[in-house]
């Protein structure tokens, strides 16, 4: 979520806000679920090591709703910036073409003008289950993987909320 490529071109400031969110991601997914920031070892064969605490799903829905709103202001941050636009657009366009022929996959395929997604091409895992779009781009450039990045996390929080919504109560 924290793009790098950010501060390499100069746009220290949303790199840093970015950077809260992974924190509050950490915090909430992984230190609030399992117990521990680092090496929770949580998930385990045949399921995961303990139920979820109370009071999480409420938490994450919460997060949702407010990273949505963080993703509209990531967007006023830096796609509308002229600087970065004056960065990124047009550099570094690979055709879908190259793209298939030099194996890519994921945004990189996806910004290539490819509109391909194992997930709903395979019906991967249980993402059929769920309501949402593969996000995809024409132009190839950076600026292009930038936005396709930057739709996923809208359609993500879309699937994370349609799973969070879907989970059955009751005890592990």
């Amino acid at each position: 979520m924290a793009w790098p490529f950010l501060a390499d071109i100069g746009a220290q400031t949303p790199f840093f806000y970015i950077f809260r969110e992974r924190e509050f991601v950490y915090d909430l997914f992984i230190q609030a679920a399992t117990g521990m920031r680092m090496m929770h070892n949580f998930f385990r064969i045949g399921g995961i090591a303990a139920d979820l605490p109370y009071g999480w799903i409420d938490k994450c829905l919460d997060f949702c709703d407010y990273f949505l709103t963080e993703v509209v202001e990531y967007q006023k941050l830096i796609t509308r910036n002229p600087i970065f636009l004056e960065r990124v657009e047009g550099v570094g366009i690979i055709g879908g073409e190259e793209a298939i022929n030099w194996g890519l996959s994921g945004p990189m395929l996806r910004a290539s003008g490819i509109p391909w997604d194992l997930r709903k091409v395979d019906r991967y895992e249980s993402y059929d289950e769920f309501e949402w779009e593969i996000q995809w781009q024409k132009q190839g450039d950076s600026l292009a993987r930038y936005l396709v990045r930057l739709s996923e996390m809208t359609e993500s929080i879309k699937i994370i909320q349609q799973a969070l919504e879907g989970l059955p109560g009751g005890s592990l």
